[in-house]
């Protein structure tokens, strides 16, 4: 990257380290705490909880993974570098946007009717994620592209990868994980409410009541086939 430019660039830089200083913290105690919630409900046998923290924990390990790829980028001194960061931050792109719909596909749905969400619930879900279907139909090409190519190197035509990073643009890149951010923030507001009315006692004790009729429906069914035998 041309000296002069890297100069003019010191005062933003230092203006988004100073603004996002403490971000960091916040996502690893976040990170911490739902992985804590995600096992705890495994272990008691709370599989729509279990679920519900799996999908946020993994929504934020993606939103975090974006934010370091972008702060990479943002600060790379040299094309290089800033071709790096992008190629990196194009497969974790193309990858999130078929994983997200996924994670939140019929089985997480079927917990959220499990624990007793409406079909208000479910028209909030599909708000949320509907920006990342328009988002892989506008973008999973080029974004494709950029993976097989110079990202997971899964087309083994040097040449051909060589000509790919010519022509490579990292700041597309960057906007495109700007846009992405936008549609994972409004997934996150969900994940938010979700997990506040997880904590209700009333839904903790239907879980709670449900394990329990399931664990005896469980040694029932063991006692019988130890009878018949």
């Amino acid at each position: 990257m041309n000296f002069l430019l890297r100069i003019f660039l010191v005062p933003g830089r230092i203006r988004d380290r100073w603004k996002n200083r403490k971000r960091r913290v916040v996502t690893d105690g976040l990170i911490a705490t739902l992985k804590k919630q995600c096992d705890d409900a495994r272990r008691h046998g709370f599989k729509n909880h279990a679920s519900a923290y799996n999908a946020a924990l993994f929504m934020v390990l993606v939103e975090q993974d974006l934010a370091t790829y972008s702060s990479h980028l943002y600060y790379a001194n040299s094309k290089w570098d800033q071709h790096f960061a992008a190629r990196g931050m194009a497969v974790l792109l193309y990858e999130s946007a078929e994983d997200i719909p996924v994670v939140l596909g019929k089985t997480y749905r079927a917990c959220l009717r499990d624990l007793g969400l409406d079909q208000s619930w479910l028209d909030a879900l599909n708000k949320s994620t509907s920006g990342f279907n328009a988002f892989k139909a506008e973008h999973a090409e080029f974004l494709k592209t950029v993976r097989n190519y110079v990202g997971a190197h899964k087309e083994h035509d040097a040449l051909a990868q060589l000509a790919v990073l010519e022509s490579f643009d990292h700041m597309a890149v960057y906007r495109l994980g700007a846009k992405f951010t936008d549609s994972l923030r409004l997934l996150v507001e969900f994940q938010k409410a979700l997990l506040q009315y997880l904590k209700n006692p009333a839904v903790l004790l239907h879980e709670a009541t449900k394990t329990v009729d399931q664990a005896n429906h469980a040694l029932q069914t063991d006692a019988s086939q130890a009878a018949r035998r």
